[in-house]
Order: C-alpha cells, then sequence, then structure tokens
C-alpha cells in the first residue's frame, strides 16, 4: 500500500475542498474522487474546485474521478429490506446516511484497487444529523477501513459548523437539534469557508450555502425526504439523544452488512 497518497471523498462543496487542501501539504499525490448515482444532479459541478486545487498546489499533486456507485448503493440500501423495515421501520429514510456508507465502501475498493493506505473526507461536527458525521458513526467508519488496512481521517471534523437557514427555522424546530454556530461568520470564525479564504481558494468567508456553493457541487433531491424524516418526523416528539442512539444502533448494522460485502468482493477477486 502507497503510504504517500490519499484518496479524498471529494464533493466540491467548502468542506470537501479543505479537507483536499490541507492534506496536499502532506501527501505526495491526491486522489479526488467524486461519486455518481442515480438521483445525483450536476456532479460535473466537482470541478470547479478541482481547478482551483490545481493551480494553487499544482496540476501533477491531484487526480480526479467520478465514479458510478449505482450497484454499491442498491445492496445498502435495499439488503434485507424487511428485516431493517420491522426493526427500524422509518429509518430506512435515512438515505444520506446509507449513500455515504455506499461510498466509504466503493473507496475502499478503490484504495485495495490503486494500492492506497489514507482516506479522508469533509465530514463537519457541524452535519449532526447525518450518521456518517456523528462522532460515534465515524468511529465506525474507521473500524470498517481499517478492517482492510486502510486508514481514514477527518482533517476538517472539529472545524466550526455552519448552520444552514430555511428549512429547520421554517419547521420551527431549532430547539430539538443541538446548535453548533450561530450561522454567521465573524472575525474568530474558524469554519472551512474562512479557512478556504486564507488559503485564497474562495473569494469570501461565507461561500457556504450561497449561489456559488451550489455551482461547485452536484445536487441530490433525496435530501429532503431525510429532512422529513428526521425533522418533521421524528424529532418533533424525540430527543436529539434519542434519535442519535438509534440511528446508531441502526446504522452500525448496516455498516456490518457492509464489511461483510466488501470480504466477499475482496475474497471473488482472490479466486
Amino acid at each position: 500500500m502507497n503510504k504517500n497518497e490519499i484518496v479524498v471523498l471529494f464533493s466540491g462543496g467548502t468542506d470537501s475542498t479543505l479537507a483536499a487542501a490541507l492534506v496536499s501539504q502532506q501527501f505526495s499525490r491526491v486522489h479526488l474522487v467524486t461519486y455518481r448515482r442515480f438521483g445525483f444532479f450536476r456532479v460535473k459541478n466537482s470541478t470547479f474546485n478541482v481547478h482551483k486545487l490545481q493551480e494553487k498546489y499544482g496540476q501533477e499533486k491531484f487526480s480526479h474521478a467520478i465514479i458510478d456507485v449505482d450497484a454499491i448503493t442498491r445492496f445498502v440500501f435495499y439488503s434485507r429490506y424487511f428485516y431493517y423495515w420491522r426493526k427500524f421501520g422509518f429509518f430506512l429514510l435515512s438515505n444520506c446516511g446509507l449513500c455515504k456508507l455506499a461510498m466509504h465502501m466503493q473507496t475502499i475498493l478503490y484504495c485495495l484497487d490503486n494500492q492506497v493506505a489514507h482516506v479522508c473526507d469533509g465530514a463537519n461536527q457541524g452535519m449532526n444529523i447525518f450518521p456518517a458525521q456523528m462522532k460515534r458513526g465515524v468511529e465506525m467508519i474507521k473500524d470498517l477501513y481499517a478492517e482492510f488496512g486502510v486508514m481514514y481521517s477527518n482533517p476538517v471534523f472539529d472545524f466550526d459548523g455552519y448552520k444552514e437557514t430555511g428549512f429547520v427555522e421554517r419547521l420551527r424546530l431549532d430547539k430539538m437539534i443541538p446548535a453548533t454556530d450561530t450561522g454567521e461568520e465573524d472575525s474568530n470564525s474558524n469554519t472551512a469557508g474562512s479557512r478556504l479564504y486564507e488559503l485564497g481558494l474562495m473569494p469570501s468567508k461565507d461561500v457556504k450555502g450561497s449561489r456559488m456553493d451550489h455551482q461547485m457541487q452536484g445536487r441530490c433531491f433525496q435530501l429532503i425526504l431525510f429532512n422529513i424524516f428526521v425533522k418533521a418526523y421524528y424529532l418533533y416528539d424525540h430527543s436529539y439523544d434519542e434519535y442519535e442512539q438509534e440511528m446508531m444502533r441502526f446504522y452500525s448494522e448496516k455498516v456490518n452488512d457492509g464489511m461483510q460485502y466488501l470480504k466477499k468482493q475482496c475474497l471473488s477477486k482472490t479466486t
């Protein structure tokens, strides 16, 4: 395994772009991997910040690939479907968490095929409704990578989160979700946007959530279903702690299913 190279799960947004910028100073080669599946739109928007990174840190430093993840996503979404429906019900609508798990699984296969020993992404503590960005979820994913000899890290996890306005406020559910910041940039903020601005990669500190942000990365409208499930349904009469606990129960089983799937894939390649 090549320990001088790293794969970045790269959406093209501020968090993954900052992660790529930070690790480019530690590794000789950075593989930017963007995933495409049914339900994603404008995935090629991710090239916007690929060019910026190449201009700043060198054309040879970064490669960029857009990889189809439909098959592995279908497995994650629908394997043992009725078992999960009976046990966890509407948690099957956690499509954002399941989609990210599929991306991690595909990344493991990419690392094994290309002999890359390190992976990172733009997971951020501010996105705390997503299972892959909860601290316990991150640890599960680290263990999944470690099972296949790959080291997974989160270089922007401890940066201040950005609180999007609009959906939550309209539903008046702010009080049910632990706030990570005010949603406003100030001179002392330590967000991905402010750091990218300092590095000269963004024109301002508050790009995230702006029109420019939407032009930098693809869109997925299934996110709306996930928001409805979490914010309008589950958190209506449950606490965030209850949500996190139940989500981690659900997610741990899905991660284990993913591990077994990958082991079978690896076995089939050696036989």
